[in-house]
């Protein structure tokens, strides 16, 4: 009733987003009430989670208001605030665009912060790693025309949530390291020391995860041009049909496989 009490008079003074005032309050009584320990904190998320998620599907302002809440109770412990933030990734309560523009798209100086940079490398982590599961899982042998199928089409929404997330990243660096944000450029010029600092973060993270793309668009050709797992390179294939280095026990008839041992 108390957060009910919020939103409406959040409504009635005509504020732009009302779910952001009363999103505070909750996620901070949350972070109390869990204050104890992580699993305390993380009971209470579970117990909370249906509301959180209905309040992140209405409002982008409310997921990284989300964030701001958890990151301003725990400003003397942010370690903590960002394993609580990840945690909120995996119940999907917050997304990975979310945590990129709470982290990039609105304070500088948040560029110098360690435990900024963890947590979006962490948030990164989650993404490129879902995508390398994925065409791993579609490229395992055995798949049924059908499933593989199936998973060709998980691929490459995977691959286009990536995408997204790292021209997200890219929009918002580029604007820091060229000083072209309105929050950099304070002195008119862009002249000042913060503003040279802010600059020079910004640089930093954008060869860094330039990179990280790189990586992972090469990592992926590579993986698709030999067309099978990582694990598979001890298989020969003769006139189109495989020949594993196995024990000798397959059926003589042809109508089991024969036990393959991969070739380290």
């Amino acid at each position: 009733p108390i957060i009910d009490r919020i939103h409406a008079q959040a409504i009635e003074t005509s504020l732009p987003d009302p779910l952001v005032a009363s999103t505070d309050a909750y996620m901070t009584s949350i972070c109390y009430v869990g204050s104890k320990s992580l699993s305390h904190v993380l009971s209470s998320i579970e117990r909370c989670k249906e509301r959180l998620l209905a309040v992140g599907a209405q409002s982008s302002e409310a997921r990284k208001q989300i964030i701001d809440s958890v990151m301003g109770y725990w400003k003397d412990q942010p370690g903590v605030g960002v394993n609580i933030v990840d945690k909120l990734l995996n119940y999907t309560i917050l997304s990975p665009n979310s945590v990129i523009e709470w982290a990039l798209a609105k304070e500088g100086t948040r560029l110098s912060l360690p435990y900024v940079y963890e947590m979006v490398s962490a948030t990164i982590g989650k993404v490129t790693g879902r995508v390398r599961q994925v065409v791993r899982a579609k490229n395992a042998p055995g798949q049924l025309p059908e499933v593989r199928q199936g998973m060709e089409q998980t691929v490459e929404r995977e691959r286009k949530s990536m995408k997204d997330l790292f021209q997200l990243m890219e929009e918002a660096l580029v604007g820091w390291a060229t000083g072209s944000k309105d929050q950099a450029m304070q002195s008119g010029d862009g002249s000042t020391g913060n503003e040279a600092m802010i600059r020079q973060w910004g640089e930093r993270w954008l060869r860094v995860f330039r990179r990280k793309f790189a990586v992972e668009e090469a990592w992926y050709l590579e993986t698709e041009k030999v067309g099978v797992e990582e694990g598979m390179v001890g298989v020969e294939v003769i006139d189109g049909v495989g020949i594993g280095h196995g024990n000798g026990n397959g059926a003589v008839d042809g109508n089991r496989s024969a036990e393959v041992e991969m070739i380290e």
